[in-house]
């Protein structure tokens, strides 16, 4: 009887060691993360477009030719309007986002020619860089009034201007130098960022450090009050399937992660030669990357609206 039992426990445990190890071999696998979507905003420089992407509802994607085009920059300026450069037409406008229609502009070719970055300051004031030489800035009043202007022979290659959350400038320029400037057009300051090549866009950070676009030089770049490096997203070597050929405007997400816009060059089809935006993670990692050179060209600004308000202004981190 002892043995019988012995047996009979030892078969119940080689049993459930068995359903164990079946239930492990069997058991569902972890279900894959869903994949990265987003909705975005982005300015299509080689093919003068402006176009709106919705990849959780493909039917709300819109996409407009803009007019004595290619704008460049892109800011939410609040009533669900975005505010552009014309540098041919020579001045900036404003659309509606909702009705894609234009609703404010403001140019004169000869004297605001090559208009480059606009940005609208929080008091309504509006600033705009042309890329002449030398560099000029304008200041105008929120009837678009203009009420100051500056020349910058020392500025080459001016790209984006962006306001610090100090209430100055920073200027993006070639080769490598971003320049803070007051509003009362003194330039306060020159970083060099080694290895960058027309810097396009820099911000400032909430503890005073920088991050800025490399331009050809392929990368994007946190650096300190002093300049000095705290890390770098890209560069060459590229992983395979990506191509770095210019980074231009960023936009940092809340998650913590940075969308890119990688331009790929002037012609209409160069948007063939590789993706038009990426998103890094905060260690650099490429997470999600974005390509339909059939629909859009060359992309050299891109702001994603998952959890932005188009109706609030917004400037900081754009």
């Amino acid at each position: 009887m002892h043995y019988t039992t012995t047996m009979t426990r030892t078969a119940l445990t080689c049993l459930t060691l068995i359903f164990t190890l079946f239930a492990h071999t069997t058991a569902a696998p972890e279900p894959a993360p869903a994949p990265i979507k987003h909705r975005f905003l982005l300015l299509d420089e080689s093919r003068s477009q402006f176009n709106y992407v919705d990849q959780f509802n493909p039917a709300n994607s819109w996409q407009l030719t803009v007019k004595d085009g290619p704008a460049w920059g892109l800011q939410l300026v609040g009533n669900n309007r975005a505010l552009v450069a014309l540098p041919k037409k020579g001045g900036f406008r404003e659309y509606d986002l909702s009705t894609r229609k234009i609703v404010r502009e403001h140019t004169n070719k000869k004297r605001y020619n090559n208009a480059i970055s606009a940005i609208r300051l929080p008091d309504g004031r509006t600033v705009l860089v042309c890329d002449k030489s030398p560099a000029r800035l304008f200041l105008f009043d929120p009837q678009d009034k203009e009420i100051a202007s500056w020349e910058f022979p020392e500025i080459i290659t001016p790209r984006q201007i962006r306001r610090t959350h100090r209430n100055t400038l920073l200027l993006g320029s070639g080769p490598n130098i971003i320049n803070e400037i007051s509003l009362e057009g003194k330039i306060l300051r020159k970083l060099r960022l080694p290895g960058a090549k027309y810097i396009y866009q820099a911000i400032e950070l909430p503890n005073g450090n920088l991050i800025a676009s490399g331009g050809y030089g392929g990368f994007l770049a946190e650096i300190d009050k002093n300049g000095t490096l705290i890390n770098r997203k890209g560069g060459r070597p590229e992983p395979k399937g990506l191509r770095y050929i210019f980074i231009s405007q960023f936009h940092l997400l809340k998650n913590g992660n940075t969308i890119v816009a990688t331009w790929t060059g002037h012609r209409r089809n160069d948007s063939n030669k590789g993706q038009q935006i990426v998103e890094f993670d905060p260690s650099g990692k490429v997470v999600w990357q974005w390509h339909d050179p059939a629909k859009v060209g060359s992309v050299h600004a891109v702001i994603a609206t998952d959890d932005l308000d188009p109706t609030q202004f917004h400037d900081l981190t754009l």
